[in-house]
């Protein structure tokens, strides 16, 4: 799935038409692409905050940093132009800020995406707090060798820090009654800060059509063997080996702009060298 190019300060291209209440480790990445397909072009999704490091980190610092800790400002100003090019969101960054979104979005639609909190907490142990913690020592070495030389992972890693400070504040790990205590707070504060008729409380076992209704829009068809028109199948992806190679592709895309960082920097001291030792030979035939 391609992603939008950034805004460039032209502020909304395209209606933000829904809004998915729904944290990591959900079915965000199933539901995104269900709604690719039903027309929603494109959905903000954490995928989209990597396929955009230049610029995007920096935003959601600040979003972050005015919700959490007062500071500044993130007005609809700002989504205009962080998702200007995106007719839906879900996933974290974006689903901490749902209620903001659904109060300056009000023609927007509110999906509600639900999941078992135990089950939740089993796949970001399996998952995203591996990432977070990488284990190796070799992990640990790549990231500062990439934070050092590379501005988007420094991008990056500033955002992670700042997102499992200020909103994440607890050790997945080891606390899982925390954790369990943050996820069921979120969908409580969906719950009471958006209206009931604007949302639908929805599973992605629950399938197209309860989703569709929702959005007012038909159930995709496609034809089958037989010529048949049948219901297309529900997209699932980004089980946790897909998660995992996703991760590293990150981290090898990274390791790449480091070295070639690092390669400039070497190349620019060599010919600044070279010039220096060319200057001093001419000024020994000139002066003999």
């Amino acid at each position: 799935m391609a992603s939008a190019p950034s805004d460039n300060g032209h502020g909304r291209v395209v209606p933000l038409r829904v809004i998915v209440c729904g944290v990591h480790r959900t079915g965000t990445a199933s539901l995104r692409r269900a709604l690719w397909q039903l027309g929603f072009h494109d959905c903000y999704h954490m995928h989209s905050l990597q396929q955009n490091l230049s610029d995007h980190p920096q935003s959601w610092i600040r979003a972050l940093q005015a919700k959490r800790a007062g500071s500044g400002t993130f007005d609809k100003a700002d989504w205009d132009h962080l998702l200007g090019h995106y007719q839906a969101t879900c996933d974290l960054p974006a689903a901490l800020f749902s209620v903001e979104l659904a109060k300056h979005y009000p023609e927007a639609k509110v999906v509600i995406l639900n999941r078992d909190p135990g089950r939740w907490y089993e796949s970001v142990l399996q998952t995203v707090d591996v990432v977070v913690k990488p284990g190796s020592l070799l992990d640990r070495l790549t990231d500062l060798y990439c934070y050092a030389l590379d501005p988007q992972r420094r991008h990056w890693i500033n955002f992670l820090r700042l997102l499992f400070s200020a909103d994440l504040g607890f050790d997945h790990r080891a606390e899982k009654e925390k954790a369990v205590s943050w996820f069921s707070g979120q969908y409580e504060e969906f719950r009471h800060e958006i209206p009931a008729e604007r949302r639908i409380e929805y599973q992605i076992r629950d399938g197209w059509k309860p989703l569709c209704d929702h959005l007012g829009v038909p159930v995709p068809m496609i034809r089958n063997e037989m010529g048949e028109l049948v219901e297309a199948p529900f997209p699932h992806v980004n089980e946790r080996d897909t998660f995992a190679k996703d991760i590293k592709n990150l981290q090898r895309q990274s390791v790449t702009r480091a070295t070639a960082n690092i390669m400039a920097v070497v190349g620019n001291i060599a010919v600044a060298g070279a010039c220096v030792y060319g200057s001093l030979l001419l000024w020994d035939r000139i002066c003999a």
